[in-house]
């Protein structure tokens, strides 16, 4: 059967790269966002559309296997497919290629249809697009989040203007942010992430504030930020020594 999809490209940027010159993972993200805003817009999904069907999608969880994280300034190919909503969920995978063709990461988003008039997730869209989804695809990572019970306290962050997005509310590439940070820095010095999965719970609207905490868990570290006491993100984080 064929498979449909869409690709593009990209050049990481020097201010998406971190202190050893590798693609931060709030940025992998960001550019994984875009290729999929992308996508949609090709078909004719674009911020009238939705706004004239009244839905908006939101990603619901995510996760990402990284083989080999890219560099700053590294030409990069990002091919991307989707699956149709299925129990109001929609499976999108979107794989980084370098210049040779080879995978550098697989990213596994769940995307959620929303009624933005309701405020109730949808279990199928109202319209069909042909050539833009594929019944089924291989491939998936795990999801889970490996969780601890006892915790630190990594202190709060308030959804600034700088964190939000276009829905006014903490952007799911910046959850990871925080995230990243609450992680000691000497695991950043001396190790690189090559896993993570994350799930968003609750929104943090602008002005809003979250308490952050975090362990050390399974073969990885676990960070939580919660809001007014349930928890806003969740997400599990996996490292190894470089090659050398």
């Amino acid at each position: 059967m064929e498979q449909f999809y869409y690709q593009g490209t990209a050049v990481v940027e020097n201010a998406d790269a971190d202190c050893h010159s590798l693609l931060k993972a709030s940025a992998l993200l960001r550019y994984v966002e875009q290729i999929s805003s992308m996508h949609a817009r090709h078909f004719g999904m674009d911020d009238k559309f939705f706004e004239d069907h009244g839905v908006a999608f939101l990603v619901g969880k995510q996760a990402a296997q990284i083989t080999r994280m890219p560099l700053r300034a590294e030409k990069l190919t990002f091919v991307t497919a989707c699956e149709p909503c299925k129990k109001g969920s929609m499976k999108r995978l979107p794989r980084i290629l370098d210049e040779a063709g080879k995978e550098c990461a697989l990213i596994d988003s769940r995307w959620i249809m929303v009624d933005t008039d309701r405020e109730c997730i949808l279990r199928q869209p109202s319209w069909h697009t042909p050539g833009y989804w594929n019944e089924d695809l291989e491939g998936e990572l795990p999801q889970l989040v490996h969780k601890a019970k006892e915790l630190t306290c990594a202190g709060g962050r308030t959804a600034s203007y700088s964190l939000c997005d276009l829905n006014g509310h903490v952007n799911n590439a910046c959850y990871l942010d925080i995230a990243c940070d609450a992680i000691p820095l000497e695991v950043w010095r001396t190790r690189e992430l090559k896993f993570f999965s994350i799930k968003y719970h609750r929104e943090v609207p602008m002005g809003e504030k979250m308490a952050v905490f975090y362990a050390p868990v399974e073969q990885g570290w676990y960070v939580v930020g919660r809001r007014e006491e349930h928890a806003a993100f969740e997400c599990y984080l996996e490292f190894e020594a470089p090659e050398a």
